[in-house]
C-alpha cells in the first residue's frame, strides 16, 4: 500500500511539472477584408491574430468568450504571403480536453511590432467565432470562414504533448527505471514493463527462476525466503528447533521419522 501510495504522488507530481496535457493550433492560411479603416494611419500596415477558446458555453459575445485559454500570432505585414507563412497558434490546455469548444478568431491592427493590444476595439479589423466539437488527432481540419466585410481561411487540430495520451490527453505516462517502477509507454500510453519487472507499475521483481510461492526479492534475480522456509527455491520448510528426529512439510512441524515417538520425535520405540 504504502508503495501503490508514493508511486501514486510521485505520477501526480510529475504531471504537475508538464504546463499543459494538450494545445490547439490553428494556422491562418489567408486573410482578405473590405474594412476601409484598416491601417488607415500608417503606411507601415501590420497586423496580427488572436485566437479564444470557450469550454463551457456557446459564444453570445466574443468580447466574454475569452475565458479558457489565449494564443496570439507574432506581427505581420498584411500582404498575403506574410499570412500563409505564419506559425501556427498554439492554445495550451490542461487535464482533459472537453471535446466541444467554442473557437473565436480576432484579426487586429498594429501599428507597431511591439504592441498587440487587445483593448481599443477599433483596431480590430474583424472576428469569427464557432462552435465545434473536436477530436485528439494529428491531422489538420481545414476551414473557411465568411464574415461581412472579410473572409479567413484557416486549419486547425488538437493534439496531446508529450507524455499524455488519449481521447481527452488525460491518459499520463512518463517512462522511467528506478525505485517507483520500470517501465516504457507504447504509442497509447500503456505502461510496458522492463525485461525482469511485473505489475501494475512494473515496481514488483521478476525473482530467480524456480523461486516459488515461498520467497520474494527486491530486484530481479533474487529469491529472499519468507520466515520459516530455506534452500535456494525456498520450499525447504525449517523444522522445530526441539524436532530431534522428524521432518515437516510445513515450518516448524515435526513429524517423527520411523522409529521414533515424541511431541519433538526424541524418543525410541523402546522408551
Amino acid at each position: 500500500m504504502a508503495q501503490f501510495l508514493s508511486t501514486y504522488f510521485l505520477v501526480l507530481i510529475s504531471a504537475q511539472l508538464v504546463k499543459s496535457s494538450g494545445v490547439f493550433e490553428l494556422k491562418v492560411h489567408s486573410f482578405t477584408t473590405t474594412n476601409s479603416s484598416v491601417c488607415k494611419q500608417s503606411r507601415e500596415c501590420k497586423g496580427f491574430f488572436r485566437v479564444c477558446l470557450n469550454y463551457t458555453q456557446d459564444v453570445l459575445s466574443y468580447r466574454l468568450g475569452c475565458s479558457d485559454g489565449t494564443g496570439l500570432t507574432e506581427t505581420f505585414s498584411t500582404d498575403q504571403s506574410s499570412i500563409s507563412t505564419g506559425a501556427p497558434i498554439t492554445v495550451p490546455f490542461n487535464l482533459k480536453w472537453p471535446g466541444t469548444v467554442s473557437v473565436i478568431i480576432e484579426a487586429w491592427n498594429t501599428e507597431s511590432s511591439n504592441n498587440q493590444s487587445t483593448e481599443n476595439l477599433n483596431s480590430m479589423i474583424s472576428h469569427f467565432a464557432t462552435q465545434r466539437n473536436l477530436t485528439i488527432g494529428e491531422k489538420w481540419s481545414q476551414d473557411v470562414h465568411l464574415g461581412e466585410q472579410s473572409k479567413l481561411r484557416f486549419s486547425y487540430r488538437v493534439v496531446c504533448v508529450e507524455f499524455f495520451y488519449g481521447d481527452d490527453c488525460s491518459d499520463f505516462c512518463l517512462p522511467r527505471d528506478d525505485p517507483f517502477g520500470h517501465f516504457n509507454c507504447d504509442s497509447a500510453g500503456n505502461r510496458i514493463c522492463l525485461p525482469e519487472w511485473k505489475g501494475k507499475y512494473c515496481a514488483e521483481a521478476i525473482c530467480s527462476s524456480g523461486c516459488g510461492k515461498n520467497g520474494q526479492c527486491e530486484a530481479p534475480g533474487q529469491c529472499h525466503c519468507l520466515y520459516g522456509w530455506k534452500g535456494p527455491r525456498c520450499d525447504e520448510c525449517k523444522l522445530d528447533r526441539r524436532c530431534m528426529h522428524g521432518t515437516c512439510t510445513y515450518p516448524w512441524q515435526c513429524t517423527c521419522d520411523v522409529g521414533w515417538h515424541g511431541p519433538w520425535c526424541d524418543k525410541g520405540q523402546n522408551v
